[in-house]
């Protein structure tokens, strides 16, 4: 982390400006505080980690939604923070807010509106919403049941006492005034009831679709359906209990395709599934919850599909208006192991004081160190090129020359961007100088060589031009071909062979007929040959 810390300034100019920064740090009252309060931070920090590593969550019944939120839950906290979850089953949300206040549980799961009333006392903390709940009013379809006004005076089942769909439909009935039977049945009873007509109709609140024991109903009882909530009704209880509802719609076709059921959209209410809190639980655990449900966001998608495409960190807290503290520094920071990290980077203060008064003289003899490695690993890896390029010069000494003048480059690049030092640097020069010069001189007498043997083929040329012009011709079209071949390869350079070029030019421009019989005849044939030639040349 320190290298990181420092990646941005020179090590030289570190160590120059070391002395004066101890002396600033010293004098400097507000370093020394931030020094000595990091060291009791870890202390402090030390002294968490020490804690018991698990934590009891109070959910619902077996099998049942919460329950399943528990269990998600547990397995996040085990793969992100290494946290174990003891899940305790209950009848719901009222006697999971009761656990949590009598301190016989650290976490609950709750419906909101249920909490709503302990966190405006600041009994509880929320930590994050985990799904929606939507009210569903589930009736035959051959009732008389319209609305959901039509439940006064019938019988309904809401669940039995204490879980959170009994103090949902309680308080929808009484803040509409409406009036009606009560039947406390379990869930699989209240079904057997509407069944046989001992029921008018089933309150149940529950993620959109997450209760598989509710899809199922649906799936073997097709002559169940949904009953809407009146829009006048949901903006009574939302403005008698602002924060705890909201206006929803169950979509067509939520539980059923064929028939669809509901057959159409209909107005409803939900509330949020919130995990809760006490004020007083320890902040490092309320962290690393929120932080493994923030973590692993998209697997809460089956009980709260908005997940899947929106923003994690808005939806885990929207509309809460009392998040534990350690909560919605999660939601603003992200993991809470990286605290102190996020505090280090954002004080330069302590960065020096901690710097300087524990890592000097550690550092300044690792720096030495790592520049002496760094150096010898430099000029042994130059030596090995070098070696490496001196297997190319016998057959191919351009190409060689050009390696070694790519390895000076890249060098020089080192040496101004501040990664060698001027020693180093100069060693290495030397190393690559040595062999550039021999490389040149190489190439120099390879050119040398070059021009030698042209002359003798210009003169072997003219030789065969005197007695045999047409094999003479043919030798220059060979010889140009030869000068081609070597520039292609990198034999030559380009001014070499523009050298030989000239050379074979001069030799053919001075070139005269020394047979003076027949003059007159052959004049015409001598001109056109040497045409010929010239443009062989040419060409």
């Amino acid at each position: 982390m320190i290298l990181e810390l420092f990646s941005r300034e020179s090590w030289a100019n570190l160590l120059d400006n070391m002395t004066l920064k101890r002396v600033q740090f010293i004098y400097h009252p507000k370093a020394v505080f931030l020094l000595l309060s990091a060291l009791a931070g870890g202390v402090l920090l030390s002294s968490c980690s020490s804690h018991s590593n698990s934590i009891t969550i109070s959910s619902g019944n077996i099998g049942s939604y919460y329950y399943s939120l528990a269990e998600q839950i547990q397995k996040s906290t085990k793969e992100t923070v290494k946290i174990s979850v003891e899940n305790r089953d209950s009848q719901g949300s009222v006697q999971n807010l009761k656990r949590l206040r009598e301190h016989q549980v650290d976490f609950a799961i709750v419906q909101l509106d249920v909490a709503n009333e302990a966190m405006r006392k600041e009994e509880v903390k929320a930590v994050a919403i985990l799904a929606n709940e939507y009210v569903h009013v589930i009736t035959k379809k051959d009732s008389d049941l319209k609305t959901f006004t039509d439940l006064q005076g019938k019988r309904v089942a809401v669940d039995t006492p204490g879980s959170g769909m009994s103090f949902t439909a309680d308080k929808l009935l009484k803040t509409n005034h409406i009036t009606f039977q009560p039947d406390y049945s379990s869930f699989d009873e209240a079904f057997k009831k509407l069944k046989y007509g001992q029921v008018d109709a089933v309150i149940y609140v529950g993620s959109l679709g997450a209760s598989k024991k509710l899809r199922q109903q649906f799936v073997n009882n097709l002559d169940l359906r949904l009953l809407p909530i009146e829009p006048p009704l949901v903006n009574h209880l939302t403005v008698f209990n602002p924060g705890s509802y909201q206006s929803a719609t169950f979509p067509i076709g939520t539980y059923n395709s064929r028939p669809p059921v509901p057959d159409k959209d209909i107005p409803t209410l939900s509330t949020a599934t919130v995990l809760v809190t006490r004020p007083d639980m320890k902040r490092q655990q309320v962290a690393l919850v929120t932080w493994s449900i923030l973590s692993t966001a998209r697997t809460y998608s089956q009980f709260y599909p908005a997940l899947q495409d929106e923003e994690p960190k808005d939806l885990l807290r929207k509309g809460l208006f009392d998040i534990h503290p350690a909560a919605q520094e999660v939601f603003e920071h992200g993991d809470p192991r990286m605290a102190f990290m996020r505090f280090w980077e954002n004080n330069s203060d302590l960065q020096a004081g901690v710097f300087i008064l524990t890592t000097t003289s550690v550092l300044g003899l690792l720096l030495r160190q790592w520049h002496r490695q760094k150096s010898k690993k430099m000029v042994t890896t130059t030596t090995n090129r070098i070696n490496e390029l001196k297997s190319l010069l016998p057959d191919d000494p351009q190409q060689a020359l050009d390696g070694i003048e790519a390895l000076s480059q890249e060098h020089r690049l080192m040496f101004v961007e501040g990664a060698v030092t001027t020693e180093v640097y100069e060693q290495l020069r030397q190393k690559t100088q040595t062999f550039t010069d021999q490389c040149r001189r190489l190439l120099e007498q390879h050119r040398k060589k070059f021009v030698m043997e042209t002359l003798l083929l210009l003169d072997e040329w003219q030789a065969t031009l005197q007695t045999n012009p047409e094999e003479a011709l043919k030798k220059l079209s060979h010889i140009k071909q030869q000068y081609r071949d070597m520039l292609l390869s990198d034999q030559v350079d380009i001014e070499t062979y523009v050298e030989l070029m000239q050379l074979t030019l001069i030799s053919l421009m001075a070139l005269t007929p020394k047979h003076s019989h027949n003059r007159t005849n052959h004049v015409k044939n001598d001109q056109t040959l040497k045409a010929n030639s010239i443009n062989a040349v040419e060409t």
